[in-house]
């Protein structure tokens, strides 16, 4: 996967994101974040985070992706699909 892209792409798309979202998203200041329990992904202005039990698990920004705990390395991948794929309006955040 081309993290860098992937952080681009997430990145134009915030405004976009925020409103696809509606209220399974929630903005605080310039960060957008979303729950889906044990993750938290925070989309903020200089990159995007997961968070696995309210600590930092990876982040993607400009340079690429960090992977601090590899258990999140999946959850990212399928979430970094999910924000930057077309259809992404179909996608619904399962409970």
């Amino acid at each position: 996967m081309d993290w860098k892209q992937v952080y681009k792409k997430i990145s134009e798309r915030r405004e976009i994101l925020e409103k696809i979202l509606g209220e399974k998203a929630v903005k605080i200041g310039e960060t957008l974040i979303i729950y889906d329990e044990p993750i938290e992904i925070r989309i903020e202005r200089e990159r995007v985070s997961f968070y696995l039990d309210d600590e930092l698990a990876a982040f993607i920004d400009e340079s690429g992706a960090c992977f601090i705990d590899e258990r999140v390395k999946e959850e990212v991948e399928l979430w970094c699909k999910a924000l930057t794929s077309l259809g992404f309006k179909k996608y619904r955040i399962r409970r």
